[in-house]
């Protein structure tokens, strides 16, 4: 059973107090996740292009180069 389906059998079984208090938490998560987590994720990225512009050449021929060579 997938997750999704699991989470919705658990919810029905749920008081409708209870019900209110998982759509909170809910609520909540999606907020930090919101804001902060596309930050996040932002900033990341530009420290990884700001690190990587220095690089000549081409990353992913490199990486597969080091693939072949496993291999």
């Amino acid at each position: 059973m997938k997750v999704k389906e699991q989470v919705i059998e658990a919810l029905n079984e749920l008081k409708p107090s209870e019900t209110l208090m998982v759509y909170d938490l809910i609520l909540s998560l999606k907020s930090k996740i919101g804001v902060k987590g596309v930050k996040k994720h932002l900033s990341a990225y530009l420290k990884a292009r700001k690190a990587l512009r220095q690089c000549k050449g081409s990353l992913s021929e490199d990486i597969l180069k080091g693939r072949e060579d496993r291999i």
